[in-house]
């Protein structure tokens, strides 16, 4: 008896069906360690079809991959977006294969990079059908990758660049600035005494206050600015862009502030101190051996903390040290005194109020005028402490000469932008006006242009809240600076200040009376008070009084004095 037929197969090895090939190429597909895809020749690369290794990958689902369109474009790091999109439309346009790595966003915040191979599909007429590729993972190569470049450039302790990447980044430096005839600036840092912290707290306390260092000087440099440590406690910033000696000590001395503030410890707090050494050339090697040089001459002047490689520098920083620390002394021992300058009427030929002038009664040097000593106050920032008690002392004053005269009397301050951007302003404002009962409205806070450029949004917002009650706000020395009408049109000004510099000739044959008409005229359409100063004679005061302006400054109406010294009543020929 014959054996039964066995059935026929649904398939043969050599002939699978449809259904059996697509079933292969899914499971083939699927476990393959990447991510296969296929998306639409269009401007954002909408996917068509994306294999499930995409949801451990980035946490988003396959269905997710297909129904929101621009998830790709969502998903790529900032910095890389517009790299990858121009590579896939170059892709698109050309048929040449797309081939990058980049990084995109993973729902959990991860980023993840990935290496994109893909070529452009299409039919038998040659017509693009679509985008046809895999994403393969290289995140833990390239965090390796990050990891050795970091050993290799930078020290593991304080994250700085370390002395063969700083010998590096100088050679580099020199070069661009010997291109463009311009020194190179290098500060030498090394720590005041680090050896005794070592010995008497240990090595480890000694690295985390390196570390802690490493942090500080980072944050003292300037953008594009090189930080190193070379070894030790011994640290370098190459000084990347042209600079001046001035932006030399202005780098030093925050530097050394911020390496001064105390340091937590655990049982008390640790202070450290550094010395610093600056030095300008155009070889790397002479450059560094000078810096070198010049900060073991700054450890002889531990009251300054820097010293130059130039002895001439070098005598110009030590008698600018000197001055700040005689300015700071004369602040506290009350060394500054306030002279006033009429402000006039010119209508109703009276004084309505006085500028307050600063001035400092130096005990070695006599009295010096305010260009000796405010720029140092500001870069400083004791011009915190000195304008507010400016500002206190000239509202006293007012309130006195209101009495004095039976008349409202106003008062104008100056204000600096270091004093603006200082986040306790309105309340010195607040305190001044209240300590001396004067009237918001008789208080005029004069601001230069140079001080509206460097405002900010806070900046507005202090000068508006000032506003607000009741302050005067004047835009001095109008017509100096660089964009005056933005500013009148920005800021809440009520009176302008015309420069001296359109005043001081105008009764000359070379004086230019059109442009003072128009400044004038300006002022009169936006609805502003406006102030001459510089009147210095009859000619200039008769001028400025036919064209239209409300009051005037100037010598011709009396020098400024001291209120003892001044006769309230006698204000020159009106």
């Amino acid at each position: 008896m014959s054996a039964a037929p066995v059935a026929f197969r649904e398939y043969d090895e050599d002939h699978p069906s449809p259904d059996e090939v697509a079933r292969r190429y899914r499971t083939l597909i699927e476990q393959l360690p990447l991510v296969v895809y296929v998306d639409a020749l269009d401007s954002i690369s909408s996917n068509i079809f994306t294999s499930c290794q995409i949801e451990p990958l980035l946490g988003y689902s396959v269905e997710e991959w297909k129904t929101e369109a621009d998830l790709f474009t969502r998903l790529l790091h900032p910095e890389d977006r517009d790299r990858v999109l121009e590579a896939h439309e170059h892709t698109q346009k050309t048929h040449e294969p797309l081939s990058l790595e980049y990084r995109l966003i993973a729902r959990d915040g991860r980023v993840v990079w990935l290496r994109d191979e893909g070529v452009v599909v299409v039919d038998e007429h040659g017509q693009a059908l679509h985008l046809q590729g895999y994403l393969l993972d290289i995140t833990r190569e390239r965090e390796a990758e990050l990891q050795l470049r970091q050993l290799a450039l930078y020290d593991p302790l304080t994250g700085l660049a370390n002395r063969a990447f700083f010998h590096e980044r100088l050679r580099h430096a020199v070069q661009l600035r010997h291109d463009d005839e311009h020194a190179t600036g290098l500060l030498y840092i090394d720590l005041d005494d680090f050896k005794a912290i070592n010995d008497r707290w240990g090595h480890d306390l000694g690295d985390e206050v390196l570390h802690e260092v490493g942090k500080r000087i980072e944050r003292s440099v300037r953008p594009g600015d090189t930080a190193a440590r070379l070894g030790g406690d011994e640290f370098a910033i190459i000084l990347t862009e042209p600079v001046t000696p001035e932006d030399a000590v202005g780098v030093a001395e925050r530097l050394l502030s911020e390496i001064a503030r105390p340091m937590e410890s655990g049982s008390a707090p640790l202070n450290t101190s550094a010395s610093v050494g600056i030095a300008f050339g155009s070889h790397d090697e002479t450059l560094l051996k000078e810096a070198d040089i010049a900060m073991y001459r700054a450890k002889g002047h531990p009251d300054v903390g820097y010293a130059f490689f130039d002895s001439q520098l070098d005598r110009a920083a030590l008698d600018r040290s000197q001055r700040i620390a005689e300015l700071r002394d004369g602040i506290a021992r009350n060394e500054f005194r306030l002279d006033y300058q009429a402000v006039v009427d010119l209508d109703q030929h009276q004084i309505i109020g006085y500028e307050a002038l600063v001035r400092w009664e130096h005990p070695a040097a006599g009295e010096l005028p305010p260009g000796e000593f405010i720029p140092l106050a500001e870069e400083t920032g004791l011009i915190v402490g000195l304008g507010e008690w400016v500002l206190t002392e000239a509202c006293t004053e007012a309130t006195r000469l209101c009495q004095l005269h039976g008349r409202p009397m106003h008062m104008c301050v100056n204000v600096s932008a270091r004093q603006l951007h200082h986040q306790d302003f309105v309340h010195h404002v607040e305190r001044a006006l209240d300590s001396s009962a004067l009237m918001p409205s008789l208080l005029t806070l004069e601001l230069t242009e140079s001080t509206l450029l460097a405002s900010d949004e806070r900046v507005v917002q202090r000068l508006r809240a000032i506003k607000e009650m009741g302050v005067v706000l004047a835009l001095d020395d109008f017509g100096t600076g660089y964009a005056s009408l933005s500013y009148l049109r920005q800021f809440p000004i009520d009176v302008v200040k015309i420069d001296r510099s359109f005043t001081a000739h105008v009764d000359t044959k070379d004086g230019d009376l059109v442009l003072l008409k128009g400044i004038i005229d300006l002022g009169h359409a936006l609805q502003l008070n406006l102030v001459a100063e510089g009147i210095e004679n009859s000619e200039q005061h008769t001028i400025v009084r036919k064209l239209g302006c409300q009051q005037a400054q100037g010598f011709y109406f009396g020098r400024p004095s001291h209120p003892a010294q001044r006769d309230l009543d006698s204000v020159g020929p009106l």
